[in-house]
């Protein structure tokens, strides 16, 4: 079996996608399960992406993309560089004969075989996506002005976070969900918070199947706070995919010294190692 899994990469998170993918295929129960990484080249240096090369062909097959007239940020973002908009353009650089595919950040560590995540049943749907726990209600407001976003009106089931989504790319095609999220981008995208999150969420608004949480469990927490606070049980339970959302990563020296850093580099110390 091929697990296909997309990733989106500039040179900033080159360290976070080797401990990713080296965390996916440590998870995997079956031996002869095969992951195919499409990585989506967002601008990555020659020295880069010849690290990135060695480091994910440990873990599986490894193809490169690069588009031509790839999407951009408008303007400042919270954090995230233009590579969170890449993802817009999956139905370009993935191949017609690859029916399923798992897009992953590069700031998620696997704690469970991905296997049962990539056999679960869309029902009809394009894709599969964890509620966003932040703002589960958040939706954008298109009007002749433009786009703004507001924290209610959210079609049932909700807001998704954008950071794991499970596709069906033969129901992706013909729903043109690419075509119209590109689209969309340009012309609202300077409009929009959280980039191609606030898209997918408008386009799929009510037509997505929601994931079980342990799928995206997010490290910040709006009423607990920042870095797992008062969730770490649930977090470095080794189940699942933990997400570590925010500026500081943990890789970075900022990272406060606790069960997740420890947790992200048990995984990161194998990738030394290899």
């Amino acid at each position: 079996m091929d697990i296909h899994i997309m990733l989106a990469i500039d040179d900033h998170y080159v360290p976070g996608a080797a401990v990713l993918a080296h965390s996916a295929r440590a998870e995997l129960r079956d031996a002869h399960t095969r992951l195919v990484f499409h990585v989506i080249d967002c601008d990555l240096s020659t020295e880069r992406r010849a690290e990135l090369s060695d480091l994910l062909g440990r873990s599986g097959h490894l193809r490169f993309h690069r588009i031509s007239d790839r999407l951009g940020l408008h303007g400042p973002s919270l954090w995230y560089s233009d590579a969170a908009v890449a993802r817009l353009h999956v139905a370009e650089v993935i191949p017609p004969d690859v029916s399923r595919l798992l897009y992953l950040d590069a700031d998620l560590l696997v704690l469970e075989d991905l296997t049962t995540l990539y056999t679960v049943d869309l029902g009809g749907n394009a894709l599969g996506a964890v509620l966003n726990g932040f703002a589960p209600n958040r939706s954008l407001v298109i009007t002749d002005e433009g786009a703004r976003q507001i924290q209610t009106g959210a079609v049932p089931p909700g807001h998704f976070n954008s950071g794991v989504l499970l596709m069906d790319m033969q129901r992706w095609r013909a729903d043109r969900i690419s075509e119209r999220a590109i689209e969309m981008h340009r012309r609202y995208g300077a409009d929009t918070t959280h980039a191609d999150q606030d898209i997918l969420n408008h386009i799929c608004a009510g037509r997505w199947t929601p994931l079980p949480e342990k799928w995206n469990k997010m490290i910040e927490h709006p009423v607990l706070g920042k870095f797992g606070a008062g969730r770490m049980d649930e977090l470095t339970r080794r189940e699942g995919i933990v997400h570590y959302v925010g500026a500081v990563k943990p890789w970075h020296d900022e990272f406060p010294d606790n069960p997740l850093r420890n947790l992200y580099e048990h995984y990161a110390a194998d990738v030394v190692r290899a």
